[in-house]
């Protein structure tokens, strides 16, 4: 006669409801705190974690949504057209979570940042040249000895997603009336003072 129908849930009471929240959740959450994994994961790992919560799990929710679909007619339509909308409002949404990810990950460097530059400008000393490179606590920063108005801040240096903060003293800057934001091409966005995020950081 078929399955009793105590035995039929809707689709918002099974594993399935449960599965596609945690992933959404993780994937917005992980895309937020994106800058900061990049500090502290290991480059060559960063593929796999990508495409492991990704696109890993489309496939296989999309094919659990649709067997859900296929046994309750009446609610499991939902999982599988969650599933799609969600993927298809996600692809406009990375790059504005990714900024403000950014923006979260600079202010929890910012004073140390900013002490750096400080001690940067007061310990030069006259001839010195070349390129410096150094660490307080977990950030790590270089700059030229005879160009100390700039400081790099690496976040990730590797292949897979390369970036960082930019001190700039002469080329990152505020605009003042009239005039235009004076950011030099290759920084890709302004964060406050004299600091620009850099993708594809060199």
């Amino acid at each position: 006669m078929g399955e009793p129908a105590d035995t039929i849930r809707p689709v918002w009471r099974t594993p399935l409801a449960a599965a596609l929240i945690a992933w959404m959740g993780l994937v917005v959450g992980v895309t937020l705190a994106s800058s900061r994994l990049l500090e502290v994961l290991p480059a060559s790992g960063l593929p796999f974690i990508a495409i492991g919560l990704y696109l890993a799990p489309i496939p296989i929710l999309l094919v659990w949504s649709f067997w859900a679909m296929l046994r309750e007619p009446m609610t499991g339509w939902l999982a599988p057209t969650i599933v799609l909308a969600f993927c298809g409002g996600f692809i406009p949404l990375f790059r504005p979570l990714f900024d403000v990810g950014v923006s979260l990950n600079f202010a929890a460097h910012r004073p140390a940042y900013e002490a750096i530059v400080a001690d940067i400008g007061e310990s030069g000393q006259p001839g010195q040249r070349g390129w410096i490179e150094g660490r307080a606590g977990a950030v790590r920063y270089g700059f030229q000895a005879d160009h100390r108005d700039v400081v790099q801040f690496v976040w990730s240096d590797g292949a897979y997603l390369p970036s960082g903060v930019v001190y700039d003293a002469k080329s990152c800057g505020v605009p003042r009336s009239a005039q235009r934001r004076r950011i030099i091409s290759t920084y890709d966005r302004h964060l406050g003072g004299h600091y620009c995020y850099v993708r594809d950081f060199l």
